[in-house]
This record gives structure tokens, sequence and C-alpha cells, in this order.
């Protein structure tokens, strides 16, 4: 706490007066206060809870729960000012963070060169832009995505004159910009150095963790060098409260001195934290599965050690979930990055011992390894495991298993198997497949029924063999057929009779293509030997078609709710249905025709709700 004595600290940030000085200017636009703010640190330094608390100031709900009349009037923003933009960049990749801002600032770009070029263009009054959480960016906890986040948007959004920009980065990537950015337009806030550092805002935090001021509190603040140390030694003092108060340096420093107190070797600790900490960031641990995965990590068994290992394990994980769905979580992300660093080379073995003991929690199914197992493996396993699998090496050993990729989370399965895409490693030919469909599956959350169907079709059209499934299927391919550029298609009645699918192909010679709707056969047939199909054959058909720009969905024609959903990666040509339930629809790959199972009357299933397409590579994705 800098601010004169009369002045009450931030309740939420407890001093860092220096820090929300400098945020408050660039919030006001007071004359000199840079364009560019870029809040830094090292691990636990309180960047995110420093920013956390100067947004409470810029929301006008929050703000109302502060009484400002009692803080330093030059660390408060006016009040009247527009909200700034805020954008959270956990979990995202750099991509998709890039299309979140531009959905705000940029709506009507369709490419990412737009998006970039509206992006730069000068605005009236520049846009407020702050950026948080960028060391968490990535789907998998991945070293690099900071890194691009850092290139691909806070880059071209520091340097646009049409906007303001505050980011939380990691120093690494402080110091790129810093490069990169006119030092007149720039300011780098690092909460590790003057005149950034809060000494006292330490020893305010250690009393108040420890029960008051006094030596020991004094003495942890000198040594820590970051709120997390202080709060990691506090822990450390209340687990294990006879043996004087530690005084750790760092984070690092906080696991060897607590495992000493508690009287274990470092690598049980880091052992037993490992699940944790090489999981997704913040992901929460059943607390079923953390034996096994822990004494997996160990090659023995850690059952024991972590029954008895409470207060051991107390001041680096917490506890969520409730008493029928018990699990834990890490307390900080620069914990799991200092487990994960100590491992160093043998992260690799490690994920792979994780990943095998995870794939060993899928049950078995009745009968034989069907896709069935996945889907009653517990939700944790099929979040989680395609990240352990990619950095573990065994990742290309999942991808021929269809129920592997229909039950695992999408999101993650699609980062895992373009990273491993990425690094040259081939893929089987169903991984392909799978990839291709990917982003229809991510952006229409379509859950695993529809995204089984629509993998089953996709083998079709590249000439695969149909993997078993499992059952349920709203339909099965009969033939498909190459064939682009189709702009219209209907079912038609051929000379003898046969129910044919005419194709109109603009440009093509004949324009005409004609198919029997059931083998896909060429039938010769001009267009004039061609007669529709009666109405009264049409209204024989149970299902009738609404269709868009890139779906077909089924529909009873007694009336209810929708029974089936045909995605498609691109526009469609054209669809239409044959008396007997056979639809016939036509994309960018071509022609094909599938046999639905009709569901019995008064039973419609229920279908996934449709948006607009996805866009290929370089458009705005979901």
């Amino acid at each position: 706490m800098t601010g004169p004595t009369t002045h009450r600290p931030h309740p939420h940030v407890g001093g860092r007066a220096a820090a929300l000085r400098a945020l408050a200017a660039w919030r006001s636009r007071a004359d000199g206060a840079p364009r560019t703010v870029l809040l830094t640190g090292g691990p636990g330094s309180g960047r995110t809870r420093l920013l956390d608390g100067f947004l409470m100031l810029c929301d006008p709900e929050y703000r109302k729960r502060i009484d400002t009349a009692v803080l330093d009037p030059s660390t408060v923003p006016a009040g009247d000012l527009p909200e700034p933009l805020v954008f959270d960049a956990a979990g995202l990749t750099a991509g998709q963070l890039l299309w979140a801002v531009a959905d705000e600032l940029a709506p009507s770009a369709g490419r990412t060169v737009e998006a970039l070029r509206l992006l730069a263009e000068p605005r009236v009054r520049p846009a407020e832009v702050v950026v948080a959480d960028t060391d968490r960016a990535g789907v998998l906890p991945l070293p690099g995505e900071p890194a691009r986040v850092a290139a691909e948007v806070l880059l071209p959004l520091a340097e646009s004159p049409g906007v303001r920009l505050l980011a939380d980065v990691p120093r690494e990537q402080a110091r790129w910009l810093a490069d990169r950015l006119p030092a007149a337009e720039l300011l780098v806030v690092d909460l590790d150095e003057e005149p950034w550092a809060d000494p006292a805002g330490l020893r305010l935090q250690a009393e108040h963790a420890l029960g008051g001021p006094g030596d020991g509190p004094d003495r942890v603040a000198r040594a820590a060098g970051s709120p997390l140390a202080v709060r990691l030694a506090a822990r450390s003092a209340l687990a294990v409260p006879g043996d004087g108060v530690p005084l750790p340096r760092g984070v690092g420093d906080a696991l060897d001195v607590h495992a000493g107190r508690c009287g274990t070797d470092e690598l049980t600790l880091r052992r037993l934290l490992a699940p944790l900490a090489l999981a997704a960031p913040g992901e929460p641990l059943p607390l079923a599965l953390w034996a096994p995965l822990a004494s997996a990590v160990a090659g023995r068994d850690l059952g024991p050690a972590l029954a008895g290992g409470r207060l051991l394990l107390m001041p680096f994980v917490e506890p969520v979930g409730d008493d029928a769905d018990p699990a834990v979580r890490i307390v900080h992300p620069a914990v799991a990055a200092e487990v994960r660093e100590r491992f160093g080379g043998a992260v690799r073995e490690v994920q792979r011992r994780i990943a095998a003991a995870l794939l060993a929690a899928v049950p078995g199914a009745e009968g034989g390894e069907g896709p069935g197992r996945w889907e009653r493996a517990a939700p944790y396993v099929r979040g989680q495991l395609a990240g352990h699998a990619l950095e573990g090496g065994v990742l290309p050993e999942l991808l021929d298993d269809p129920g592997f990729l229909l039950h695992t989370d999408q999101v993650r399965l699609r980062a895992a198997v373009g990273h491993l895409a990425a690094s040259g490693a081939g893929l089987p030919p169903l991984a392909r497949t799978w990839l291709r469909l990917a982003p229809l599956f991510t952006r229409h959350e379509a859950g695993p029924v529809l995204r089984a169907a629509l993998l089953e079709h996709a083998c079709h059209r590249d000439g695969l063999p149909a993997p078993d499934l499992g059952p349920g299927l709203p339909w099965r391919t009969l033939w498909t057929r190459p064939l682009p550029g189709v702009t219209a298609l209907t079912a038609a009645v051929a000379p003898d009779g046969t129910v044919v699918a005419a194709a109109h192909v603009p440009g093509a010679e004949p324009p005409l293509r004609v198919h029997d709707a059931l083998t896909g056969e060429p039938v010769e047939a001009a267009p004039e030997q061609l007669a529709p199909l009666p109405e009264e054959r049409r209204e024989a058909c149970p299902v009738r078609l609404g269709t868009g720009g890139d779906y077909v969905r089924l529909w009873p024609r007694e009336g209810g709710g929708p029974s089936g959903l045909l995605l498609s990666a691109g526009p469609l040509g054209g669809a239409d249905v044959t008396p007997d339930g056979v639809l016939l629809v036509a994309d960018a790959a071509g022609l094909g025709a599938l046999r639905l199972h009709l569901p019995a009357p008064g039973r419609a299933r229920a279908a996934a709700t449709v948006e607009p397409p996805s866009g290929s590579e370089g458009e705005r994705p979901a």
C-alpha cells in the first residue's frame, strides 16, 4: 500500500496503489497516458487479481459495491466512462481470441485478413480493449500459444490507432511486445519490479493469512517474492503449525520446504500433484481417479501416501464439487507450471503413464470392444485423455477407434489431432475423415449420435469402409458419387418407373445427371423422359424436408418435432426424399443417398440447433 494513510486500500487488491494509478490513468485517457499497458510479472505475482480489482472499478454494478470515496482518487477511474471490452484468453487459441475481438470491433469481416484490416483502422474514439489470462491461452496446456496470442492478436491491436489496449501477459511476451512497439505509446507494469512492487501489500497479506502482525508475517513477506509465495507459506504454516513459519522464496521453494516439514520427499509430493498439474488448467480431478493416476506416474501404489497425505497436499490443492461428486484442483496455475517444469524431459513418459491409466478406466463392452464403452466412460476421462495422449506420444494409437473419436471432448480432440497433424505425423484414414468434420462438430455442438451419423456418411464419401458406430444412427448411406457443381436436385420417375435422383450441373455435358436412387447407378434419360413424383406418392413418405444453406432437417409429415438433421461443411446443392424414405443430397463433394431410419409415429427424435455454416481456414470460425 503506497497511498496516503487517510486512504483505504482497494478491498479486493489490498494495495498496489502505484499500479492502480497507472491503470486508472490509462482508463481516463489522462494527458501523457500510453495507448497500451502491459501488465506482467512472474508466476503468482498477482496480475490476475490486480486486473480483476481494476475491472471492478470499470463495471457499474461492481463499482456500486465499493466505497470509492475512501480510496485514493488517483487510483479510481471516472465512473461515467463506457465500459471497456474485456476478453478472457483462457482456453482459446490465438485465432479464436482474434475472432472474439473481431466479433465486437469488426463484425462485417469474413476472413482473417479482412478482420485485421478493419481492426487496424482509426476510430473517432478508440475502443478500450482488455485481454486477460493470456498465459492460459490454448485449448490444451501446450507451450507456444501465449506467444501466438502476442504475435497474432496483441501486436496488431497495440499498433492500431483505433484501439487502446490493456493486456495481462507473461514477462517473456511483455518483453517481445516492448521490442516492437513505440516506447512513447507503451507502459510495462511489472509487478515484481519498482515502482510497481508492493512489499507493504505483501506484509498485509501475510498478517491477514497468519492471524495478525508480528515477526513471522514480516519475515514471510520479506522472503516471499510474490503474493502466491505468501499464500503458500501461510497454508503450509496452517497445515503444520508446530514447526515454525516457513520462508519460501517462490513456488518451487514452497514445494520443497513443505515436503520437508511433512517429513516427505519432494518427489512423492510432485508425483501426487502430477495428475492435476498436467491436466487442462483448472480442471477438477475426481477423487476416485487421483490414486490410480498418481500411482501410474510413480510406477507404484501411492494410495497409502495419498490417504495419509492430507497435510502434505493441503497448501497446493483445494476441494471442489460436492459430497456426491468430490474432486480437487490445483490452487494456482503457477503451481502446475512448477510441477511440470520439475519433471523436465520425463514429462512425455509421465503423460504416457497418465494416458494409459485413463484408458484403463474406460469400461469394457459386453460382447466386444464397441464404441458404446466410451459413452459410459467418466466425463473426466473423455475430456482429458486426448491432451495426455498427445503429450505422451500415444494419440496415434487411439485414432483408429471410432468410439474414441466420437465420444471424447471434441474441442480438445480437434486441437490435439490438429497439433499432431501439424507436426507432420501421419493420421489414420478414419482420423483424417474425422478431422475434416471436426469444425462442423464443434461449431454446431453436435451430439454423439449426430456425429456418428455424419462420420458414417463421410466415410462413404472418402471411400472408407464404415466402422462400427453403434446402434441408433438416423440413417445408413447407400451410395455416394463424386459430382461437384450441383445446383439443383430432385427425386423423379424414369420411364421404367424407377425412382431416380436428377441433378442439374450447369456447364457440364450433359447438364442433367441421373442416378438410380437405390443403387446410384447412372441412368440414361433425357429431361423430357423424367416425370415428377406425383404428389400423392410424396405424401406417402413419412417425412418432409426443411432445408437451409448447409443443412437438411427432417420433419414427421404427421406433425411434431424434428426427427433428424444432416449438416454439411459447405453449401448444399440440393436435397429431396423418395417415397420409401431415401434422402438424396448434393453438396460440394457430390451426390449421396441415405436410407433413413425413420422413428415410429409420435416418437420423433430431437435434433441439434442449426447455426450458420462453419468457415474454412482463414474465415470466421465458431
